[in-house]
């Protein structure tokens, strides 16, 4: 427990660990607090704005909230009108709140595309005849009218979040074990009463355990900001009643992530952000103690992140560069299990690390069109748009999700056994 704290301490007291959490909290703070800012919302010719939009758009929808119905939509329309200002200086309708712009997008023949394509509503639809309608008909769920748009702020500044705790994260624990080595004081430690194994232990464990702190520290600070200021209705909306960004597709009979309740996909995000945040810290481990420095092990890691991404940016669907995108994972974990190989022989030793890294590519090739290794890197993981992606792939493939979230915990336990590994056999 000592040398568990003194890891803790020696990572969480360094200043460009304190500077980092103080830049990334404010640019925590900063995101949600534009969407709170930037709310607007017009309630019988009475323009409100930021959190009082907020506060009176939750007000007027508790009157209609649960179950809707064709008489909701009707009195919605009666008490509050269609939008139909508008402005080229702002894309949206200028005089919309919650519910009429709601109504107006799911029920009636206005819409809002563009400051050149827009049409002002004229008339309301059967909820039946609706998409809405006929996604809850087909997939047996209620139709519920709730304030949820605390939910898309929710999951919008967490994506933001996560960003930040990877940057955070590989500064952190990138020089654990490398800055030992840099500074020739690895075997000094090796010698203390603890022994080699149980630094080792303490390192990751004080590393892990910032990891694992500082995502629930911003998972948490999340809900509560979005509960103090949005509330918590919503849980049981369909994701593409809430999402802004989607909307209710009729692929597979309407079964499929847009009519999958929202808390579903929450649930979903949460677990997958948090291995993304793990293996993260396990691979900044793995090149900490593989480099011997900590510009080395920061680079490093920084190009397990940013190689992968570019390939992505730049890649042809099924062209060369998808299937090395593809591949990548299995690469990192063949650089990973190397650390197992003895040095026997400088040379044979050589030859079987060439070897293994190639079998892991040769394994990652083979299956190229049956598993998206890629997707169970953090920068994925870590992303709201993997989950739409991982319940579309469900439909069809229903054990992806859970593959996906196994192989990335298990790349995770091999990071960590290899972390430990490598250290000591330098």
């Amino acid at each position: 427990m000592r040398l568990y704290k003194m890891e803790l301490y020696k990572i969480c007291s360094k200043k460009l660990f304190l500077f980092s959490v103080l830049a990334s909290l404010a640019i925590f703070l900063l995101y949600f607090w534009s969407h709170v800012i930037g709310a607007e919302s017009t309630i019988n010719g009475v323009k409100y704005t930021g959190y009082q939009a907020v506060k009176m758009d939750r007000e007027i929808t508790e009157a209609f909230q649960g179950a809707l119905t064709d008489e909701k939509v009707a009195q919605i329309v009666e008490k509050y009108g269609f939008p139909s200002g508008v402005s080229e200086h702002v894309n949206t309708f200028l005089d919309k709140n919650y519910l009429n712009d709601f109504v107006m997008h799911g029920f009636s023949d206005g819409y809002f595309h563009g400051i050149n394509d827009y049409h002002v509503g004229t008339c309301v639809y059967p909820i039946a005849e609706t998409e809405l309608g006929k996604a809850c008909a087909a997939t047996g769920k209620t139709l519920l009218l709730e304030y949820a748009y605390g939910w898309k702020v929710f999951t919008e500044v967490m994506e933001v979040g996560n960003i930040l705790g990877l940057a955070l994260v590989l500064l952190a624990l990138s020089p654990v074990f490398s800055e030992e080595s840099a500074a020739n004081t690895r075997q000094i430690l090796f010698t203390t009463k603890e022994g080699a194994s149980k630094d080792i232990i303490a390192k990751i464990a004080a590393g892990m355990t910032v990891v694992v702190g500082a995502y629930v520290v911003m998972v948490l600070l999340d809900l509560i900001l979005s509960w103090c200021v949005f509330g918590l209705d919503g849980l049981d909306c369909l994701y593409g009643q809430v999402m802004e960004d989607s909307h209710i597709i009729d692929w597979n009979n309407y079964r499929n992530p847009s009519t999958a309740y929202m808390k579903e996909i929450l649930c979903y995000f949460v677990f997958s952000s948090f291995l993304g945040m793990t293996e993260m810290g396990t691979i900044s481990l793995f090149f900490s103690a593989r480099c011997k420095s900590s510009f080395q092990s920061v680079i490093a890691a920084a190009m397990s992140i940013l190689v992968p991404l570019l390939l992505f940016i730049m890649h042809q669907d099924g062209g060369s560069l998808f299937i090395i995108l593809n591949i990548l994972p299995l690469v990192l974990l063949g650089i990973a299990l190397v650390s197992f190989v003895p040095d026997f022989s400088k040379g044979y030793a050589c030859i079987v690390k060439i070897l293994c890294c190639g079998l892991m590519a040769v394994a990652g090739y083979t299956l190229k069109r049956r598993f998206l290794f890629y997707i169970t890197l953090p920068i994925w993981m870590i992303m709201k748009g993997t989950c739409w992606d991982m319940m579309t792939w469900k439909t069809r493939y229903p054990w992806m999700p859970t593959a996906t979230l196994g192989f990335t915990v298990m790349a995770t336990v091999i990071y960590i056994v290899c972390s430990w590994k490598k250290y000591r056999s330098l």
